[in-house]
């Protein structure tokens, strides 16, 4: 598959309730995804365990050519100035607890650390954006990997897309997509933005927060990941 460092990651539950797939990420090294920080940061009794790798249909009954690897997670780093109560700076980093071996279905997706993609600010460019999140606002999640693509805004036009929701900070640390119809939704958090470059993909954004799901004015919110190139791989080790 085209997406195949779409990760599917878990979060275990108290014991009666097993677990669920909550979140998706992108995979950056052999033992690295990242994600959101509010995918990290969730509550007391609620800790991720578990990352799915090369997942095309979460039904195992399902045959679609895919060899999911699921590995334990070693820790999570969120970034030290996220904070659950505001919408900036949602981003972190998941360590595997043993690196993956790279497949056909697993590879790992580019950081857009050149010189020329820091200084990009991708409007009007086209990206795709991906994950098992719900297909509409308040709608069941979908067992299989959906993709659609999305245009960045500018930054004055999402500023007052948001101006009124609480929270809502639209600044350098964040960029904004949709395309009339299309966007991320409940579920997909986490997931990558991703910029076609030819045969090389890139991650420019994590999905963070919107106004329902591709809601007409609003396109969904992504934190920029060029704001935190640096950070990121400081904390590859």
């Amino acid at each position: 598959g085209s997406l195949t460092w779409c990760e599917n990651g878990t979060r275990g539950l108290p014991p009666r309730s097993g677990i669920q797939w909550l979140c998706g990420g992108a995979l950056v090294t052999n033992r690295h995804i990242v994600t959101a920080g509010h995918c990290v940061i969730i509550s007391a009794t609620i800790t991720l365990s578990v990352a799915r790798l090369g997942e095309l249909n979460l039904d195992d009954n399902v045959p679609d050519g895919a060899s999911p690897v699921d590995l334990q997670i070693d820790r999570t780093i969120p970034h030290p100035d996220y904070r659950s109560s505001a919408k900036v700076n949602d981003i972190a980093i998941v360590k595997l607890k043993s690196a993956v071996t790279f497949s056909d279905h697993i590879q790992p997706i580019c950081l857009p650390s050149s010189s020329q993609l820091l200084a990009n600010l991708f409007v009007g460019q086209s990206h795709y954006v991906a994950g098992w999140g719900a297909l509409f606002f308040r709608g069941p999640s979908t067992k299989t990997l959906q993709q659609v693509d999305v245009d960045v805004t500018d930054e004055d036009f999402c500023k007052n897309a948001y101006r009124n929701q609480r929270g809502a900070v639209i600044d350098s640390r964040v960029l904004c997509a949709g395309k009339s119809g299309k966007d991320a939704c409940q579920g997909d958090s986490g997931g990558p933005l991703m910029l076609d470059q030819g045969a090389t993909y890139y991650l420019v954004g994590v999905v963070s927060y919107g106004k329902n799901c591709a809601e007409p004015g609003y396109p969904g919110v992504y934190t920029r990941v060029t704001a935190f190139v640096d950070w990121i791989t400081r904390n590859l080790d």
